[in-house]
């Protein structure tokens, strides 16, 4: 059995949201016992289409998100959050820049107020907004063979190479931004009390240079 050491961007986020989900969740467990909590943490990932220009020349992707809220009122909420949008690169702009691959992405952390409304049968739909600091991120790369660690029980310790992704040039682009949107949660029984599956969707906007980054997240998540 191999266990190959990489260092690929991709992998290396996602293990830091699993890293932070899991953290996160162990504190929520800490005290499910209460009936009412002064704070909750939610966790969620889901679609991320691109509108305006920006639309033009990076293609849409995906979204993952873990924040955290203070109840401040009954209906009125407030804290930070954290998100990350992978995105693509649109064939066009590699051809422009006479390049085989691309990546983009855009991570941003804010404060999210959420304004919580009556409740309609089961489910509770509130209003959210967003305000913070967002970077934008375009990579050109070329394949290439990178040099990895192998641990193998038979063979020993020796260096092997693995396909992977040579960054020609990186752009990054940094802006105050926000947005709001509207979404809805519900319970999920009497044995999860804290827990409340949610769903939403926001328009989000950043200044991030001459053409700004326009993106309308649908996450589905949960919070505790």
């Amino acid at each position: 059995m191999f266990a190959q050491l990489l260092s690929l961007k991709r992998s290396k986020w996602l293990s830091y949201f699993v890293t932070i989900t899991f953290v996160l969740l162990g504190m929520s467990m800490l005290t499910a016992a209460q009936d009412e909590r002064p704070w909750s943490i939610n966790l969620g990932g889901g679609y991320t289409p691109l509108v305006g220009k920006i639309s033009n020349r990076l293609d849409n992707g995906w979204n993952m998100k873990v924040g955290g809220e203070f109840n401040v009122t009954r209906h009125f909420s407030i804290g930070p959050r954290f998100s990350w949008n992978g995105l693509g690169v649109s064939r066009g702009v590699l051809n422009e820049a006479k390049v085989p691959g691309g990546d983009s992405h855009v991570w941003s952390l804010t404060a999210d107020p959420r304004l919580r409304l009556a409740p309609f049968h089961h489910l509770n739909p509130y209003f959210v907004g967003s305000v913070g600091y967002y970077r934008r991120v375009l990579e050109f790369t070329q394949p290439t063979l990178e040099s990895v660690l192998v641990v193998d029980p038979f063979f020993g310790v020796f260096q092997s190479f693995v396909p992977a992704d040579q960054v020609l040039r990186r752009i990054t682009r940094n802006s105050l931004g926000g947005g709001g949107g509207f979404g809805f949660d519900f319970g999920l029984g009497h044995r999860m009390s804290n827990a409340r599956l949610y769903t939403e969707a926001r328009y989000e906007y950043a200044g991030t240079g001459s053409i700004p980054t326009r993106m309308i997240p649908l996450t589905i998540g949960i919070r505790f």
